[in-house]
């Protein structure tokens, strides 16, 4: 435990302490075409014209996570586990309207790594999900921005876990088609909306329908002098294969942007089903302190 706290403390306090370092050397421009319309063409954008939803569990991402489970679902696993996460949404294109305001799109690919280690049990790996994917989205001045993507999830039972308790893996699979849409709302409020079709999946027990809604909310940067924000995000999920049983989870605390990422400090509570795909018929909650980054 004392390992994974102090990998968490040095992850948290590396980009706070950004702010007491002169600012760096600007990063040069992304490299990109002008069209005879005016469009722009940006390869390798940092960011997305359509943000993360920040309290999905189930996200791509990079995160280091410490959970504290009042209820523990995957058995012969303990109360405390640590999440690793690393990867995200990598813009490969952009292309900007040619007057302001205009709608911008974006081609991304989606693709991370997702483990969880059991703390109190030698820190075994309890199980991790490789995903990946494309997406594309789209955003103007209008509130709505729209996602389509196409994503990959392959999840696996960690060695040691398998080891020690005789759990085979479940070969859990599934290649969706995703559909997201979301609301920017006055003083700082954003909802959203999205449904998966899975039309590729290995196991009798999946299913291929889920669907899934939020509300988000960021402040104006008060914090610290004006370097962070609070914020705070609520996400609601349901899939057919868990017979529409609701995943929620909430999610709050002090958020700053720095070259296309955006770094969440926070706590979390979850209840609903495991971010490790091999468990998905369990339901688990816990609190949780981590750390997001999202590129």
């Amino acid at each position: 435990m004392i390992l994974p706290a102090l990998l968490l403390l040095l992850l948290v306090a590396a980009p706070l302490a950004r702010g007491q370092s002169p600012p760096p050397a600007p990063d040069p421009p992304d490299p990109e075409v002008v069209l005879g319309s005016g469009q722009r063409l940006r390869l390798f954008p940092a960011g997305d014209v359509f943000p993360v939803y920040a309290a999905d569990l189930h996200r791509v991402g990079n995160a280091a996570i410490v959970h504290f489970y009042t209820h523990s679902g995957v058995a012969d696993s303990s109360e405390i586990r640590f999440a690793l996460k690393a990867g995200g949404r990598f813009g490969f294109l952009r292309i900007e309207p040619a007057t302001p305001g205009g709608r911008s799109w974006q081609v991304s690919v989606e693709a991370g790594f997702n483990a969880q280690f059991d703390s109190l049990n030698k820190a075994d790996a309890v199980g991790w999900d490789g995903n990946y994917g494309v997406t594309v989205t789209t955003a103007s001045s209008s509130p709505l921005s729209l996602k389509l993507g196409i994503l990959h999830r392959s999840a696996h039972v960690g060695d040691e876990y398998a080891e020690r308790t005789g759990r085979l893996r479940i070969d859990y699979t599934r290649a969706e088609l995703a559909l997201g849409a979301a609301w920017r709302l006055p003083r700082g409020l954003r909802a959203y909306g999205e449904g998966g079709y899975a039309h590729y999946q290995l196991t009798e027990e999946q299913r291929p329908w889920r669907v899934q809604g939020g509300l988000e909310w960021e402040s104006a940067r008060t914090v610290w002098k004006g370097r962070l924000a609070w914020y705070a995000a609520a996400d609601l999920s349901a899939t057919e294969e868990r017979g529409w049983r609701l995943d929620r989870g909430v999610q709050a605390g002090v958020l700053t942007r720095s070259s296309g990422r955006t770094w969440r400090v926070g706590v979390e509570y979850y209840k609903g089903r495991p971010p490790l795909g091999e468990f998905f018929q369990d339901t688990e909650a816990h609190f949780s302190l981590g750390l997001w980054m999202d590129l």
